[in-house]
């Protein structure tokens, strides 16, 4: 584990392995960098990853605020710290959403966007993102977010992955809280922020039933590149790991054969 400190706060991470483009992982709400741990351990073999903990997560400093805005100037600035520019950002739920809103905000330092099961549906974020917030901080409680979380597990999910489940539960009320803040207004730009991803290499990677919108998604992009997998929960990458490091190195070959890329 590695840390650094920028934006005011210090961040842990794994930095593993070398060559360029790297990626750069980055986790969902109430998570760790550990929901990235096998791909990090696989690819790292022979491409760089940088696996971070946002604020409040895992080793890094819980110093608000914690926003989807926050959590990617934070990444944007790891990355600047570190050289690996331009990266591959590759987002699970949340984290998908910073991909989006960093690449908006910080697009030298993206090569292409990866979303990990990401609730990329205007109409998903309205019926559900309000509210959540607000119950957490009453309750002071992760409680509020026991039954979501258990719609993350498939019936094929084994209890080894659930057990990930508990490190949701455990994150700080205040810290969770903090990153659903803003949410609805990000959510409100989700057309725009997915075009604009659209415009370098970009794919999805969907569970087998998606917390996000496929055909949405579609209408809104020209080239966006999407993968089911079949029979998964939301935490894909704990349950099929193989499968999904097998789609984030095609995803590097898309890359190297998209003529948008300039070469190095």
């Amino acid at each position: 584990m590695a840390e650094l400190t920028v934006n005011g706060v210090t961040l842990s991470f794994d930095d593993t392995g070398t060559g360029s483009p790297a990626f750069v992982f980055v986790h969902g709400f109430a998570c760790d960098r550990r929901a990235w741990a096998p791909q990090v351990e696989d690819l790292g073999r022979d491409h760089r990853c940088i696996n971070v903990d946002l604020r409040g997560r895992g080793g890094s400093a819980a110093v608000p605020p914690f926003d989807v805005v926050t959590a990617a100037d934070d990444v944007a600035a790891l990355i600047r710290e570190l050289g690996v520019a331009p990266a591959v950002i590759v987002g699970h739920s949340l984290g998908g959403v910073i991909a989006l809103v960093l690449n908006e905000r910080h697009p030298d330092l993206v090569l292409g966007t990866v979303l990990g099961d990401s609730p990329i549906d205007p109409g998903l974020a309205e019926s559900r993102g309000p509210g959540l917030p607000e119950r957490i901080r009453e309750v002071r409680s992760m409680e509020p977010a026991a039954r979501m979380v258990e719609r993350f597990w498939s019936k094929a999910t084994s209890p080894e992955v659930r057990a990930y489940g508990q490190v949701l539960m455990s994150c700080p009320p205040d810290v969770a809280a903090g990153m659903l803040d803003g949410f609805p207004e990000v959510a409100a730009r989700f057309g725009e922020l997915v075009r604009l991803a659209d415009k370098k290499p970009f794919m999805a990677i969907w569970s087998g039933a998606p917390l996000g919108a496929p055909a949405w998604l579609r209408d809104q992009t020209v080239f966006v590149r999407q993968e089911p997998i079949a029979g998964s929960g939301h935490f894909f990458q704990l349950e099929q790991p193989a499968i999904t490091s097998a789609l984030l190195r095609a995803f590097l070959d898309d890359i190297a054969h998209d003529p948008r890329v300039s070469p190095d």
